[in-house]
């Protein structure tokens, strides 16, 4: 079986509450900016990725019962608003510059959704769509005028796992969005998330399938072409990356989930400039996966997931790590309900910090770091 997000999050939906989906017709106004309290508030949705540009200004995106979700952070409280389709990523440059990609339908037929925040509110703009269907799952900017969104081609449902998924990538040059080939080595591929460290230095990761279980898929832009840079047999096979964070040209993180033995574990991985290691996570790291990971320095960083031990008996538990430029650690994290799962992280400075996901996938989980403690 091919162990991608999606089968993570469809397997685990069947021992708690499962949000029911549906699509807005395109063309339907966003509601109006709904007031929500505080972190750790209860929101109806899944949260899928989160970004900040300052403490007071913070984007996380996901889905919800009439379309998308999208949540935004002022200082003092969360306020929430929807567009049609469904968000995986979120990016943001300035108060006025913000990106968020997802699909149309979550499931088939499925088309490229972009939506653009210009600091008064979110517009859908034209993304090239491939002829079988695709969707975005990650989004990264460098600046108002580069950004670069990836995914994969063919139809839903969510993310997409079927044999004819391809990769895709595009980006926004200041005036449009286009396709930018990009390589799929085996039958099979996707990409998760992307990471910008200039104009000529972008990391893209994700998954192959080759028939016999899922490989580490890494790819480079040098400013020319995306090429696949190779993970070695040494770093571990068996793996999906899931999320990437880039601090210089020879410094980039990315962390995913083992899928060989009898259990499933986080992975992490590290770019030194020459080739991906894979890097000792804690000891006592649960079984489980690991979705978000985001830098604020070479030594600041943390990651986030999902404990699965013991097939969530007695419950699936959120996984925090942090990286203080010597070593991997947990550190505690709340827990809501049955199933908790944390997807994405960004770091505003050592004392800030957020983290977005869901309960039993029905209900939005965000946790905030002050400095001492995640609540």
């Amino acid at each position: 079986m091919t162990f991608t997000r999606k089968h993570f999050r469809h397997v685990c939906a069947t021992a708690g509450a499962v949000l029911a989906l549906s699509v807005v017709a395109p063309g339907v106004a966003a509601d109006a900016a709904t007031p929500v309290t505080s972190a750790g508030s209860y929101v109806p949705g899944r949260l899928y990725d989160v970004a900040a540009h300052s403490a007071s200004d913070v984007w996380a995106v996901g889905l919800d019962p009439s379309g998308s979700l999208i949540m935004h952070w002022n200082g003092t409280a969360w306020t929430s608003s929807s567009e049609p389709g469904f968000l995986e990523g979120v990016a943001v440059t300035s108060p006025d510059n913000a990106w968020a990609v997802g699909g149309s339908n979550w499931f088939d037929p499925n088309a490229t959704v972009v939506y653009h925040w210009n600091g008064s509110d979110w517009g859908r703009q034209p993304s090239p769509n491939p002829p079988s269907g695709g969707t975005l799952n990650g989004v990264a900017a460098a600046s108002a005028s580069n950004a670069w969104a990836v995914g994969q081609t063919g139809p839903g449902p969510g993310e997409g796992t079927a044999p004819s998924d391809r990769t895709l990538i595009e980006h926004w040059n200041g005036t449009a969005w286009t396709t930018v080939p990009s390589p799929t080595p085996t039958t099979t591929g996707s990409l998760t998330r992307v990471a910008v460290v200039s104009p000529s230095d972008a990391w893209a990761v994700g998954w192959t399938s080759p028939g016999s279980g899922t490989n580490a898929l890494t790819e480079h832009w040098n400013g020319t072409a995306w090429t696949v840079v190779p993970v070695p047999a040494s770093a571990g096979t068996g793996i999906q990356l899931n999320a990437v964070t880039a601090i210089s040209a020879r410094d980039a993180w990315a962390v995913g989930t083992t899928t060989t033995g009898p259990a499933l574990h986080g992975v992490i991985l590290h770019w030194n400039g020459t080739t991906w290691k894979r890097a000792a996570t804690p000891a006592n790291q649960p079984d489980g996966y690991l979705f978000g990971v985001s830098a604020s320095s070479a030594s600041n960083i943390w990651a986030v997931g999902q404990s699965n031990s013991h097939n969530c008996n007695p419950g699936c538990y959120t996984i925090i790590e942090h990286w203080n430029g010597c070593m991997w650690t947990v550190v505690p994290s709340p827990n809501r309900a049955y199933l908790n799962v944390l997807e994405g992280v960004t770091i505003i400075s050592r004392d800030n910090a957020w983290a977005v996901g869901t309960t039993d996938y029905s209900n939005t989980l965000i946790l905030h770091w002050n400095g001492t403690s995640w609540s």
